[in-house]
Formats: C-alpha cells, structure tokens, sequence
C-alpha cells in the first residue's frame, strides 16, 4: 500500500519557535508517501524562512502563501490543492508521534471495510508561563468510545458529543473520495470551528475507525494567539447555533440535545471568563437567547436533574459581572486553536 499518498495540512502563522518540532515530526514518519502543505497564513516572523528552508530539504513540502485568513482559511487552501488519497490536519505548534502513519497503513492493509475516518489519541502538553514541568493529559478518554476489543469501528451517532476532545479536526485522517461527495468547509474567520467540521464529517458515514494508541502530541502554551478578547468571541455562540442545525438537518438532536446543553453551557462559560468587559453583557445575553430557545426542547424533570441545570439557570439569571466572579476570570493559558 505504498502507493497510497496521505496529504498532511498545516497552517502556519507566527510559530517560529515551534515550527521545527513540528514538521520534524512528519518528514521523518516512517510511512514516507506523504504530501505536506504548509498554508503559510501571512506569517510576520521567522515562519516562512523556516519553510523554505525544509523545503529546499524535503520536496515533498509545498508552501501555499496567502494573506491572513486565520486557521479555518489555511485549512480550507489545503483540502482546495490537495493531492492526497487521505488526508489529515496538524496544528505547527503540535507534534506526531513516530510511525503514526504507518499504523493506518497498517491497519489499511489488515481492515475489511472501508475506513472513511480514521480517530486517534494523543496527549495535551500544557505549558506554563514559569517553565516548570507541563501538565500531560490525555487528548479524550477511550472509554467514550466503548469496547475496542470487540470492534474498532463505531457507530458515531451513538457517540456524537461536541464536548469531547474528540471532536478536534487534528487526530484524525480522512478518505478523500469520500469527503469530496460533501465537501465540508470551514467558515472562513470563524474560530473554534473544530465541533462543526468533525460532526458534519462524523454524521456523514458509518465507517468511523478508532484506535486507542497515543500518537499525536497537541500543544497549549502562553502567549499564542488567544480565540478572545475582541468580537471574535461571539464565534463560540455562533458555532453552537450551527452545531445544533447539523443535528436537527440529521435527525440525531433529539437523542444528543443533553450532551448539546452541556456544549452551549460550558462555551457560554468560557467566553464569559474571557470576552472584553465591554462586550461582556451583549455575550451573556446572546448565550441566554440560545438557552430560552433550547430549554423548551428538554423534558422538564431530566433538565432539572441534569448536571448542567445549576449552570444553565446561572446564565439566565446571573449578571455577566457576577457570572465572571463565580466562574473565574480568563485562563492564563489561552488556546491557539
């Protein structure tokens, strides 16, 4: 199965210092048919130097220079020029493990069915500011996905959550074919876009693929481009709202509109931590329009014993300012995805 050629999409904006671990990861994957587009997001640092320099290494990188679309317009120039028969995305401040690409070879090759995504785990590196020891997490717990040991495909309707670290578009490699008959975009300028694409893709086959094994490495560190602090924050509500659309144009939110209660809760805290002061109302009372429009849709005596209840009602009822004080103020580590 040589002859399969995986195309490997990473956008690239001002990660200079990050960047080499990056692409060392992939030239050196033991599985060597690969095609690697680094979208270079009009970087203003020393990121293009680095690309042209691997790339004068290794002709199996081609550079795409555009200006600044932010992540989800890098992303949508690499599924646009890609060769590949499968496809897959990594973030330049992230890493993979050695032979990854070569497990799904692998696995290819022993399969019976098609494979049109293909899920792995990995680890969440989080870095803090004093340069001590990071704290190391599992990407997502296996468990959500339930006994590998009898299957590794799963029925993803079954397992659909936006909750999840799962729903990441990184850690996953897609069947091209397939994904032409749909050809998902992300929104261009729109952030935290990863539960959208992965639920229009997961909801769009059966043949999901899930392997256990730790493989790619995804960094949080201080000082990345935050997803906040100015308009952009809304995005979060925005993405919600999609979210539910997908469900409800796929027949499955009556069975996941728990699991999307718990998504909305915890996005509507998390911008509340971190949007601006002055926009800090008009979020709060976005994510309550979103909440009076959902609760009517939620059996009563299940909402109220939902572990999202207490939070939900303090959304509808709590000032943004006393929101803030019960659930903290913004993360000193921001994520750059």
């Amino acid at each position: 199965m040589s002859d399969i050629k995986i195309s490997v999409i990473i956008p690239v904006y001002n990660v200079e210092k990050y960047l080499p671990r990056c692409l060392d990861s992939i030239i050196l994957q033991t599985y060597e048919n690969l095609e690697i587009i680094c979208v270079n997001d009009g970087s203003t640092d020393g990121s293009p130097k680095i690309l042209e320099d691997y790339a004068k290494r290794d002709k199996r990188i081609r550079i795409v220079t555009q200006e600044n679309q932010g992540l989800s317009g890098a992303r949508n120039t690499g599924m646009l020029v890609m060769t590949g028969d499968y496809f897959t995305f990594m973030d330049s401040d992230d890493w993979l493990q050695l032979g990854t690409y070569q497990k799904f070879i692998d696995i290819l090759q022993t399969e019976n069915q098609t494979i049109d995504i293909f899920v792995f785990n990995g680890f969440q590196y989080i870095q803090s500011k004093d340069l001590t020891a990071p704290t190391v997490t599992k990407i997502f717990n296996i468990k959500e996905w339930g006994d590998l040991t009898k299957s590794h495909f799963k029925p993803v309707r079954r397992h659909l959550n936006p909750t999840r670290y799962s729903m990441q578009a990184w850690g996953k490699l897609f069947r091209t074919d397939w994904y032409r008959q749909y050809n998902f975009q992300f929104m261009n300028g729109m952030r935290a876009q990863d539960q959208l694409f992965s639920t229009q893709t997961y909801l769009a086959t059966d043949n999901v693929y899930v392997l256990e094994d730790y493989l790619y490495c995804y960094r949080r560190h201080p000082g990345t481009i935050s997803r906040n602090q100015n308009e952009n924050i809304f995005h979060l509500l925005i993405i919600c709202e999609k979210v539910k659309e997908v469900y409800k144009q796929n027949n499955c939110f009556e069975e996941h509109k728990y699991a999307y209660l718990e998504y909305l809760v915890r996005e509507a805290l998390f911008g509340v931590k971190e949007c601006r002061d002055d926009l800090l109302d008009a979020y709060v009372e976005e994510a309550r329009r979103q909440l009076k429009l959902l609760i009517p849709e939620l059996e009563e005596n299940r909402y109220k014993a939902d572990i999202c209840y207490g939070r939900s009602q303090d959304i509808l009822h709590l000032s943004g300012s006393d929101l803030r004080r019960k659930y903290g103020h913004p993360q000193k580590i921001t994520d750059s995805k």
